[in-house]
């Protein structure tokens, strides 16, 4: 289900100096970081209304870690009925690695949240954990649930779907001032560094794990 790309270590590489590079910039307090967060946060937030309020707030809950946590949680339980055991399990390692990474950058960084978030947002602010979260999740569905789907259509709609929950939720994090605009960005750099990783560790070990019990009759 996922391929030998022979980009994948490429990907990696530019991933982790983007990212190292954006957590470094935060880190010194470079002006020029100041200066897009702001300038970006202003985008998001032209339209100041309470509907858009409650939306944003709604889609917070929604994609919250411990949310994402549960979504993956039963998207595993589903596959491995399924006969897709492998893909379950590698499922739960990728989110439960991409947390753990989350939370050690988190303390490294020790940025401080926007003046303005909400009482509930608490914790470091960079990288979002929300579109940490909601990135593995949506990835997991993109690469394992999409190609699965019996139709082109519904392939489709699932996947870009997908994709635009994945901007709602770093829409509602920006908009709610629970992050900078950078968080989310940053988070984006992480997932997808880490997801290269991951999937290269399925290419080169799903097999063998045909071997085991557990994953008895599974599908690759």
């Amino acid at each position: 289900m996922i391929d030998k790309s022979r980009s994948r270590p490429v990907k990696f590489v530019i991933g982790v100096i983007l990212f190292a590079y954006l957590s470094y910039f935060i880190s010194d307090g470079a002006i020029g970081i100041d200066l897009l967060d702001v300038a970006l946060t202003s985008l998001v937030q032209i339209s100041n209304s309470g509907i858009w309020t409650v939306f944003y707030k709604l889609i917070a809950w929604l994609a919250s870690p411990g949310m994402d946590v549960l979504w993956i949680l039963i998207l595993a339980f589903l596959m491995y009925g399924f006969k897709y055991k492998i893909q379950a399990f590698w499922a739960l390692a990728y989110m439960a690695g991409a947390m753990i990474l989350g939370f050690i950058v988190k303390h490294l960084v020790g940025r401080d949240r926007p003046i303005s978030h909400l009482a509930q947002d608490t914790g470091y602010s960079f990288p979002s954990g929300h579109v940490l979260g909601t990135f593995v999740l949506v990835s997991v569905i993109i690469m394992l649930v999409v190609p699965e789907l019996p139709s082109y259509r519904a392939a489709m709609i699932v996947k870009w779907g997908s994709v635009v929950w994945l901007l709602l939720v770093i829409f509602s994090r920006i908009y709610l001032n629970a992050h900078y605009p950078t968080d989310t960005i940053g988070a984006v750099l992480l997932a997808w560094s880490w997801s290269q990783v991951m999937q290269w560790f399925y290419v080169f070990w799903a097999p063998g794990l045909l071997k085991w019990p557990l994953f008895y009759r599974s599908y690759l």
